[in-house]
């Protein structure tokens, strides 16, 4: 693994994004910043909306953006990595790369992308709404996002070797993509589920494990326990070996079939 080289990858897919622009990368900043005013106004001040039990007028805001700012990441790593082998199989074919992280560039560039969403809507949750955020939980909500995005990264490579050999895997992981998003309490409240779907995200879906933990951040101020950070690293640890077992193991059919 050349870091050096994974470094360059992941700028210059952050600069890429909005190579051409008049404002390019300010683009960074101008869009989640939008993006976040929006939902305030509309679910504080227009909706009035708020969660059940809290005074706060902007609670439903921030339920609703500390959960979605994350998944957007996660969702658009776990997409572009699925592809990335089609994508780049120019280069997969002529130079002698490591499959398994070639394509970590995509995450780090999500993951900076994110960084800088999530501390814009630190910044607003500070100053705009008064509500306090530690030094100590912004470095715990790091600790998370970054074990978000290898868990994603791994997901992404698994459906990118498949992605290989059966070229309808991209069409479906979209359509699969969507509706684990509408399975998981990002837009709605947990407690308006049937129990069978309540049970279903504490129990099979692994989204909602640091879903919980960026609210318990955001809503409480409370710091995840260790035990939870240990276990969602070593879910993604683990999810991240098979990635590279699977990709070790079919490397020689990947190139071939490329």
């Amino acid at each position: 693994m050349n870091i050096p080289l994974i470094i360059n990858l992941t700028l210059q897919d952050f600069r890429d994004r909005y190579a051409g622009s008049i404002f390019g990368v300010v683009w960074a900043l101008i869009s989640p910043i939008v993006m976040i005013a929006v939902y305030l106004i509309v679910f504080t001040e227009i909706m009035g909306s708020r969660l059940a039990g809290s005074s706060n007028l902007s609670s439903f805001s921030i339920f609703l953006i500390s959960g979605l700012l994350p998944w957007l990441a996660f969702t658009s790593t776990v997409l572009r990595t699925s592809s990335s082998f089609l994508d780049k199989k120019s280069i997969i074919t002529k130079i002698r790369v490591n499959l398994s992280f070639f394509f970590c560039h995509i995450s780090l560039s999500e993951f900076l992308t994110l960084i800088v969403s999530i501390s814009i809507f630190t910044l607003i949750y500070i100053f705009f709404l008064h509500e306090q955020l530690s030094t100590s939980l912004f470095i715990n909500l790091l600790c998370l996002l970054l074990v978000q995005q290898i868990f994603a990264y791994s997901i992404g490579v698994i459906f990118g070797v498949v992605n290989v050999f059966y070229r309808d895997v991209r069409e479906f992981l979209s359509i699969f993509m969507n509706i684990w998003f509408w399975m998981t309490p990002i837009v709605w409240v947990p407690s308006i589920a049937p129990q069978w779907l309540q049970n279903f995200q504490s129990g099979l879906n692994p989204y909602f494990w640091f879903l919980e933990e960026y609210r318990e951040i955001f809503l409480y101020g409370n710091e995840s326990q260790l035990e939870k950070i240990l276990f969602l690293s070593l879910a993604s640890s683990l999810v991240f070996a098979a990635s590279v077992f699977f990709v070790k193991y079919l490397e020689k059919e990947i190139r071939d079939h490329l």
